[in-house]
């Protein structure tokens, strides 16, 4: 677009005439320039006028945002000429003298063309900038698709042709033109870009074919054609390294893969690994042999889990955790992580079950320490497991009632066999205060008997003391020192120690074990060896 060069003087008055005029056509559309409304009656005349009114000023308003807004921005950026400008100003001046003036029709229709002369400008306006930005964007689209003008060249330079045509009708102000020519522009690249791709995607289905049997040749043609449309092409280029890299070992690397495709994965990595020792920097060898190589790791960690899922099903979490943890140390994954869990997760919630059942079973049949140690894994396996905790809580009780039981008993037996049976009695009595429920039957035989002989050795028996008459006989608190041939006593079985002692001799203890059992029970004591 052309600007006028003028002096800076003339571009200061144009712009005080911008911000001047609208305000002037305001005032005259406010004051006398606005013919009266009447509001008595309803004549058609009157009517009209107020309409004619409402729709100038409307005209009147416009025009001012128009010079004052858009246009005013068009003239400051160089969009614009200043004598399109000055012009639509005068143009304005004559409106809103004819608006003064009362000629409403005169003023509507000045109004009319500043309005439709700005608006039409405005819009060729927006045009050149959509031109302006196709043609950066066209500039941009030509140079990412250059790779293609050596295979398409008559097509490329179609597009460049007519890029050039459109930047001249940007140039001489033919803007619609210039749009219309960046867009042809923009189809033709895309119309050349997807034969292009086709071509090129075509090309790159006949080498991988060609590779996937080996025929080098053919595939380091397909390669190279698409390299000549595309240089950067990434699949070409790594397309044509695969055929590099199987020069001279396309037979041995066939066997691999046929040893591969019978699951022969085994046999497949060691001929790889003896192929890659001849040629270490094969990148090809390399991923083939790192191919295989995870095969192999899928192969082995597929079989531990189909192991362990079999172990589950039989039961077996044991050896279900052992086969994940196994697999868990060829690969780290997490899926094998969160399988792991729930094998755990489910072994744990069997064995607790067991527990609680076992535990439960052994406290009904008395084997109270076997039920504690149960409840006790229980509780460490489940702690917020109630039923866990008031098995071990009871289980606990009743063991150690059972351990003052059989101990108080045994210590009641063993008195028993001493003779001692009142002492057997307290240790029955304790044993009988602390009894759980249920008790063995052996415990039971044990308890009958031990009450039974306790009971039978609770009353008196007579035992007869001889002596000297010289000798003092006494046995502590039952009898006091005294000297007689015989004394005749009624005992409760125990054990007894009678003591005789006389002056000048020594004194003697014999020990006298009543036993209701024994009849006619008889001792003598005498001191008979002196001092």
């Amino acid at each position: 677009m052309s600007h006028s060069k003028k002096p800076a003087i003339f571009v200061a008055i144009v712009l005080c005439v911008l911000i001047v005029v609208p305000v002037l056509v305001l005032v005259v559309s406010k004051s006398g320039g606005r013919a009266p409304v009447s509001f008595s009656g309803d004549r058609p005349a009157a009517r009209s006028a107020a309409i004619a009114d409402f729709d100038l000023r409307q005209l009147a308003e416009r025009t001012g945002k128009l010079l004052e807004g858009e246009l005013a921005n068009a003239l400051r950026q160089g969009d614009v000429s200043i004598d399109f400008v000055a012009a639509l100003k005068r143009d304005a001046e004559r409106a809103a003298a004819a608006m003064a003036g009362g000629r409403s029709e005169q003023a509507k229709a000045l109004y009319a063309e500043v309005i439709r002369s700005a608006e039409a400008r405005l819009e060729a306006l927006a045009i050149a900038e959509k031109a302006r930005a196709l043609g950066d964007s066209t500039y941009a689209e030509l140079d990412r698709l250059d790779y293609l003008k050596g295979a398409f060249a008559q097509t490329y330079r179609e597009a460049v042709d007519t890029y050039n045509q459109a930047l001249q009708d940007l140039n001489s102000g033919k803007f619609k033109e210039s749009v219309d020519g960046y867009e042809m522009t923009g189809a033709i690249l895309g119309d050349l870009e997807a034969r292009a791709l086709k071509q090129i995607n075509g090309l790159l289905d006949t080498a991988a074919a060609s590779l996937e049997k080996y025929e080098l040749e053919a595939a380091r043609t397909a390669y190279e054609a698409v390299l000549k449309m595309d240089a950067a092409q990434a699949d070409a280029l790594e397309g044509l390294a695969t055929v590099q890299a199987l020069e001279g070992i396309a037979d041995e690397v066939k066997s691999i893969r046929a040893l591969e495709a019978e699951g022969r994965l085994d046999a497949a990595y060691a001929q790889i690994e003896a192929l890659l020792a001849r040629h270490p920097e094969n990148a090809f060898i390399q991923k083939q042999r790192a191919s295989i190589e995870k095969r192999r790791l899928d192969r082995d960690i597929r079989a531990l889990v189909d192991q362990a899922d079999a172990a589950e099903a039989d039961g077996d979490f044991a050896a279900a955790i052992a086969a994940i943890e196994a697999a868990r140390k060829l690969r780290d994954d997490s899926q094998l992580e969160q399988r792991l869990a729930e094998l755990k997760e489910s072994a744990k919630a069997v064995r607790l079950e067991e527990l609680l059942s076992t535990g439960y079973d052994a406290l009904k049949a008395g084997r109270y320490k076997e039920a504690r140690t149960l409840y006790q894994e229980a509780v460490a396996l489940a702690p917020n497991s109630k039923e866990a905790a008031t098995g071990y809580e009871k289980a606990s009780g009743l063991y150690l009632a059972d351990i003052r039981y059989s101990q108080n008993l045994a210590s009641a037996a063993k008195a028993v066999e001493a003779g001692r049976f009142p002492r057997a009695a307290e240790f029955f009595n304790t044993a009988m205060a602390a009894r759980p429920s249920p008790v063995p039957i052996a415990r039971q035989k044990e308890e009958s008997r031990l009450r039974a002989e306790i009971e039978f050795q609770s009353v008196e028996v007579p035992v007869r003391i001889e002596s000297d008459h010289r000798t003092f006989v006494s046995i502590i608190g039952v009898l006091p020192p005294t000297k007689f041939r015989s004394e005749d006593l009624k005992l409760f079985p125990d054990v007894y120690v009678v003591k005789g002692a006389r002056s000048g001799y020594k004194t003697v203890e014999v020990e006298l074990r009543v036993d209701a059992h024994k009849k006619n029970q008889s001792i003598e004591v005498i001191c008979t060896e002196k001092q």
